[in-house]
């Protein structure tokens, strides 16, 4: 730990972004709140979901794990970010990224992009990505699109149907792709970006998310 984050520590405690309890270090869990938010697994995917191979999440998308979340992406508290890395820290099966080439975020569109100064999956995962894998930002958005949490389930398919490409300077062909968001909610937007990689000759793609209200 620097001589800086020392005398901020000293001044400024870190605290547990759940309970407010004092902790470690910054970013850091007390261990009730860890167990309570935690819950990696591998989600269900719909049947729908035909070019997503599979996806995998770190926490459910409720109580203070939503809170952050949101504070992350509305509120521009990107600070809350290493949170969420010292969860993909503990992601608890490796083994199964073994082979991934690059890590790719959603994008976000231009103006949103400009809006917001920022993406969230960028803040969230290229420092944990690119001491694993290459991070690549492969994908562009062809189109503006609606928010997915306002659409009912049946609209969402289709709100993200074609709005996503590979930049034509970047080849995937016979990669393994993770592709990379804060939240899986339906699917869709993954299934989206996985489409347009696959199309462009991926071999594989991954998804991995910090939260999901998905089995």
């Amino acid at each position: 730990m620097s001589l800086l984050e020392n005398v901020l520590n000293l001044f400024y405690p870190p605290r547990c972004p759940g309970c407010g309890s004092l902790v470690a270090h910054d970013g850091a869990w007390c261990p009730s709140c860890l167990a309570a938010i935690y819950q990696p697994r591998r989600i269900n995917r719909p049947a729908s979901l035909r070019f997503l191979d599979a996806c995998y999440c770190l926490a459910d998308y409720r109580g203070v794990m939503r809170r952050v979340l949101h504070d992350i992406k509305y509120n521009g508290k990107v600070g809350k970010c290493r949170a969420c890395r010292v969860l993909l820290e503990r992601f608890p099966w490796p083994e199964r990224l073994e082979k991934i080439d690059a890590a790719v975020p959603v994008p976000l569109a231009p103006e949103k992009l400009r809006r917001r100064g920022f993406n969230q999956a960028e803040a969230l995962f290229k420092d944990w990505a690119e001491e694993r894998f290459l991070w690549c930002d492969a994908l562009q958005r062809l189109r503006p699109t609606k928010v997915q949490w306002q659409l009912h389930r049946s609209q969402r398919a289709e709100n993200v149907k074609a709005a996503f490409a590979v930049k034509e300077t970047i080849s995937v062909k016979g990669k393994q792709i993770l592709v990379v968001d804060d939240i899986f909610t339906t699917g869709a937007t993954l299934e989206a970006c996985a489409r347009a990689l696959k199309e462009k000759g991926a071999a594989g793609v991954t998804g991995l998310v910090i939260a999901s209200g998905a089995p």
